[in-house]
């Protein structure tokens, strides 16, 4: 049974005080939808540095490589090292710096099939780092497994390739170069410099 003083209390509650409070109530509803809505929104996403604005790091050049794909390029997933040198103490190139990139694909049938690989790999690699106008050159270390005469078997260079900046600066069409040298891989080292090619490599081509 309601109690009589409680009774008496509601009714000599002032109705325009019961629409303030109603109100009040109300008002703490929808700051608390709005909060909990607010919350679930998506933060706006930071712009992302281009490349080629970047400090040439370890960190900024894998970022900008390791996704790189393409028919017989074989850098995804396959990056062994890094390395970021300074390229000449001078005042006139004092920031540029030397990139050196070691890879090691897997699946490559023949000896040929690992130059196509170093060749376009390079060509899709060389293109992107060289967007950086801080990037002096860029070595491409293909590596792979070979077993010596005794018998052991070791992960050892395979194809070493370098280009520096003043040649990657002379290209106009990445694409021309790439289509070229599936026609002829040996076209592209007209503007590389094919450093090294392991000898069990170089004797099967």
């Amino acid at each position: 049974m309601t109690n009589e003083n409680e009774v008496k209390s509601k009714k000599n509650t002032p109705e325009w005080l019961q629409v303030i409070i109603g109100g009040l109530f109300l008002l703490i509803v929808i700051i608390v939808i709005i909060a909990i809505v607010g919350g679930g929104e998506k933060k706006p996403e930071v712009p992302q540095v281009l490349f080629s604005q970047q400090i040439i790091t370890e960190s900024s050049v894998r970022e900008a490589i390791k996704d790189l794909t393409g028919l017989s390029v074989g850098l995804k997933g396959n990056i062994t090292k890094i390395e970021v040198n300074d390229y000449a103490p001078t005042l006139e190139i004092l920031d540029d710096k030397i990139v050196n990139i070691y890879y090691k694909p897997t699946a490559l049938w023949d000896e040929r099939a690992s130059m196509t690989t170093a060749v376009h790999t390079a060509i899709k690699t060389m293109e992107t780092l060289f967007k950086n106008p801080k990037v002096a050159e860029v070595v491409m270390w293909q590596q792979g497994e070979f077993t010596d005469q005794y018998g052991e078997t070791k992960t050892r260079t395979a194809i070493r390739i370098l280009m520096n900046k003043e040649t990657a600066n002379k290209i106009v069409d990445w694409k021309v170069i790439d289509d070229r040298a599936w026609l002829d891989y040996n076209t592209f080292f007209d503007l590389a410099e094919l450093q090294y090619i392991h000898p069990a490599i170089k004797k099967a081509l």
